[in-house]
């Protein structure tokens, strides 16, 4: 397996075309959008070849280990283990690992999916995901689950857009392979992973064959243009000292907009190619993983964040405060019941023929839902332990100048015995981590899809006739 150097290298040697900020970025590894996603995707790969145990599992393509965001499940403890490593991880980082990550549902979705249309349709789809993961596994690569799609009008499904494009679609289908154009919408890391690994973004009908596409490709492939996120934290780096970042290691997203001009996908890269009454169950697969590892992920975040304002009120001098105790207890509460209901719904899970094991979709979904309402009332807590300094500490400039320096240092520090700067070091983590400087509150939301769909799963998903005739027995009414 890869250490995280040899990723970073890899990453070098790849010639994607990317946009930044107005300009093309000349190197992904030394750029300030991307950099520090870089780094939070070499840890993945050195806990790896740490040996940890979380972090690898038995490939069953290869004689050996390979790193957990590329195992296919086949097996409930799979699933906890998934949950246990994103929980375990996402405090080491605090930031993203989406070029990994959602690969990880791409992978086992599409194994699942490509098993049922061979074994149904006498396709070769399954064959040549299996010559695919297989090399995934060999060279160790960053897989990146590209499956949002720029959507256009919300209102119309995607063969009603004014323009086709909206959608991920095939214009051209050889015997040598397909030409697909169109976007994908953003995408976690994916100019900064080894393959992307793309499937349609929601159920299609029988006139809307075209956008039913999955396949694999490199994210430097001629035709495929990145166009990097741009929130307002990413503009800071740009500009002042690594303190006033809160996480300058780690701390941002580094998603696309992933633009498909024309592109040649060859042939055993394709895993669907009009199979639109597939799309459904490879969509909904792919979002039980994806919500799986989301609450696990988040519940991390959450942990994070309650160990950062523990500190912030220590260096505020109230951590006795029976008030500040609760809400402390209140974030770990909230961060436990995500991360609880992610492991049911991977002890929950169920088998499909290809011996793929999917989490529980009642239980992911209530999950999902869950870890939203976690990061959004953690940020909140924390905002309130923490105090105003969150919004209006000083740069470290402003510590640096010999005109105003003591005053800042004078009048924004908290204990007598804890440093100034360290008071505002921590304040800033925590600007970041309730979303102030960062986009984690937001993503939580819709990462893995809106609460609407977990609420309209949930609602699938519930046995009502089953729960409405217990009410009855119950109550002596009479079927």
């Amino acid at each position: 397996m890869k250490t995280g150097k040899d990723y970073i290298g890899s990453v070098q040697a790849m010639k994607s075309e990317v946009y930044a900020f107005g300009e093309k970025v000349q190197s992904l590894t030394d750029h300030p959008c991307f950099r520090p996603t870089v780094n939070a995707l070499a840890l993945t790969y050195d806990l790896a070849k740490e040996e940890n145990a979380l972090a690898t599992a038995d490939s069953p393509f290869t004689e050996g280990r390979v790193n957990r965001f590329l195992h296919i499940c086949q097996s409930p403890e799979d699933l906890i283990k998934r949950a246990q490593f994103g929980n375990f991880l996402t405090p080491l980082h605090g930031a993203c690992v989406g070029a990994r990550c959602a690969g990880t549902a791409a992978l086992n979705a599409l194994y699942a999916t490509t098993y049922d249309m061979d074994e149904k349709l006498g396709t070769d789809y399954h064959q040549r995901f299996l010559k695919f993961i297989r090399y995934a596994h060999e060279e160790d690569l960053a897989c990146s689950g590209m499956v949002t799609d720029a959507k256009g009008d919300r209102s119309l499904s995607p063969g009603k857009q004014h323009d086709p494009d909206l959608y991920l679609h095939v214009t051209q289908v050889r015997d040598e392979g397909i030409v697909v154009r169109g976007a994908k919408a953003h995408q976690s890391g994916a100019a900064m992973a080894h393959e992307c690994v793309v499937a349609p973004t929601t159920t299609l009908g029988p006139d809307e064959e075209k956008f039913a596409v999955a396949f694999a490709i490199s994210p430097d492939t001629p035709g495929i243009i990145h166009v990097a996120e741009a929130p307002a934290p990413n503009a800071r780096r740009f500009q002042g000292d690594e303190m006033d970042f809160g996480n300058f290691r780690y701390g941002v997203h580094g998603s696309t907009l992933v633009i498909f001009n024309d592109v040649f996908i060859p042939r055993e890269r394709v895993f669907m190619c009009g199979e639109y009454s597939y799309s459904g169950t490879l969509v909904h697969r792919f979002a039980s993983f994806q919500r799986l590892a989301s609450a696990a992920c988040k519940a991390g975040h959450c942990n994070l964040l309650c160990g950062a304002a523990a500190v912030a009120a220590e260096y505020n001098g109230c951590e006795k405060l029976a008030h500040i105790k609760e809400k402390l207890t209140e974030i770990s509460f909230q961060s436990t019941l995500a991360f609880g209901s992610a492991v049911a719904a991977g002890y929950m899970a169920s088998s499909t023929p290809s011996g793929v094991y999917v989490p529980n979709t009642l239980m992911v979904n209530a999950a999902k839902l869950q870890c939203v309402k976690a990061v959004w009332d953690a940020s909140r807590l924390a905002a309130d332990i923490v105090g105003g300094v969150v919004c209006t500490a000083p740069s470290a400039k402003d510590f640096d100048n010999p005109e105003i320096g003591g005053y800042v240092e004078k009048y924004f520090k908290g204990k007598a015995e804890i440093p100034t700067k360290d008071r505002i070091r921590i304040v800033r983590l925590l600007e970041y981590l309730v979303g102030q400087a960062s986009i984690v509150p937001t993503e939580s939301v819709h990462g893995a899809g809106p609460p609407a769909t977990q609420r309209l799963m949930i609602r699938a998903a519930t046995n009502m006739d089953y729960l409405k005739r217990c009410a009855r027995v119950m109550a002596g009414i009479e079927e």
